[in-house]
């Protein structure tokens, strides 16, 4: 099979001189670079399309690198001369074709967020004599196939509905429509959207070639690609993982506050993340917690972050929905989960990360803010009552070795393997 999977920049790299960081996302650490590895593990031909100059959060590791044998065909974004316009679609297209040419024809063009290039690539598939995977992540699946978001958005109803219809034109037109969630996909089947199977980012996990190397916190510790930004690693205390873009999205400030109302004894908070928002969160009960010794903040290369999971003693997850984000699916929790750690988390009226836990865990674990408002004192006052007490729970060490137990056999299967053992089954019948 002649494999194109094309998406954002998920390795770190230097072009002709110029530095091409990863984008950190939850579909490119971990879900193109594992699909990668997998197909390129069972004699694909692949070929890898990217854009030169990356956006959003991002990392350069001096140790990655795009696996062997990976044909790389990046793109633009290009902007038309004497006209204030992107024609990026162009340089999509040539790099597609590039790939077409070099690897004497494509039999399947995967895409890991649809959004925005699936039109374009729906509209090519008779054209190069390709299948079309879409796999839905999160916005691309509960934003942009409803109206009255892309109106809000845009600004012009009239004219988010031609979008909103184009754009599920080409999610009709897909060959296979994957979605990360349950949860993802009875919202845009509420839309109107055909989706054929539940796919989540698989779990962090080892991708070098051979056998994976032992892990422990010294080692972990001294890799070059783990970056300390505030404070340090206390190998001598247990350790809380919280991990994500540091964006308003994830609400790691809401993690810092958490952990300081609880109090736990012995323990340090690690949170693990890239962004722009590093300032911003660098105070308050963070910092008052790194003048302790009790929280840090790290920077975890995708090409190690499964160890960061293997060697921590819990997880907090503490992204919330709100009138812009979602979790679909947090492949950060699915990874803590695969990894037998118990993970304290929001049960709210939205998203799909209960689905990534054991019922055990999120009976033990879970702690219930549907109905609050975080944005308001009174609201966040509970949040942070209510997770506190939930990660009190932690000091129960049996309490806490069941749920991690609990949720290494549900998350048995977010494996690599599993994971997309399960799509090349589904191809087999498209």
């Amino acid at each position: 099979m002649h494999l194109l999977v094309m998406g954002k920049s998920a390795y770190s790299r230097v072009i002709d001189g110029t530095p091409v960081p990863i984008t950190i996302a939850g579909h490119t650490a971990q879900f193109t670079r594992p699909l990668i590895s997998y197909a390129l593990a069972r004699g694909m031909a692949v070929s890898y399309a990217y854009p030169l100059r990356p956006s959003g959060c991002l990392m350069l590791d001096p140790r990655d690198a795009v696996p062997d044998g990976v044909v790389e065909v990046p793109f633009n974004d290009l902007s038309a001369q004497k006209a204030p316009l992107h024609i990026g679609w162009l340089s999509v297209e040539a790099s597609l074709r590039q790939a077409v040419e070099r690897q004497g024809g494509i039999d399947w063009v995967f895409l890991p967020y649809a959004f925005p290039l699936a039109p374009l690539l729906a509209g090519l598939k008779e054209k190069y004599g390709y299948r079309l995977a879409l796999f839905l992540r999160g916005g691309d699946g509960y934003q942009w196939p409803d109206p009255r978001w892309v109106a809000e958005t845009l600004g012009d109803a009239g004219h988010a509905h031609q979008v909103c219809g184009l754009y599920k034109e080409s999610l009709a037109a897909a060959d296979f429509v994957g979605v990360a969630s349950k949860w993802l996909g009875d919202v845009v089947a509420g839309h109107g959207v055909r989706w054929h199977a539940v796919v989540e980012s698989p779990a962090a996990m080892w991708l070098g070639t051979g056998p994976e190397p032992p892990w422990d916190r010294a080692r972990f510790s001294a890799d070059p690609g783990v970056t300390r930004r505030i404070g340090d690693l206390d190998a001598s205390k247990k350790w809380v993982l919280s991990a994500g873009r540091i964006h308003p999205d994830k609400h790691l400030d809401l993690a810092a506050d958490i952990f300081a109302s609880a109090g736990l004894d012995g323990w340090q908070l690690v949170l693990s993340g890239v962004g722009t928002g590093l300032d911003g969160l660098a105070t308050g009960a963070l910092a008052e917690l790194v003048a302790k010794g009790s929280a840090c903040v790290l920077e975890v290369p995708p090409r190690i972050v499964h160890a960061l999971f293997q060697v921590s003693d819990a997880y907090l997850q503490t992204s919330l929905p709100s009138a812009t984000f979602v979790d679909a699916r947090p492949s950060s929790v699915t990874s803590a989960a695969f990894h037998g750690k118990p993970v304290v988390l929001p049960i709210a009226a939205a998203g799909g990360v209960s689905e990534s836990v054991a019922p055990e865990n999120l009976r033990e674990f879970g702690f219930d803010v549907r109905g609050l408002d975080p944005t308001g004192p009174d609201g966040r006052a509970e949040t942070v009552r209510r997770g506190a007490a939930a990660l009190r729970g932690l000091e129960d060490a049996d309490l806490a070795a069941r749920a991690g137990a609990a949720n290494a056999r549900h998350a048995s299967g977010s494996s690599v393997d599993a994971v997309f053992d399960r799509v090349w089954a589904r191809l087999g019948e498209r």
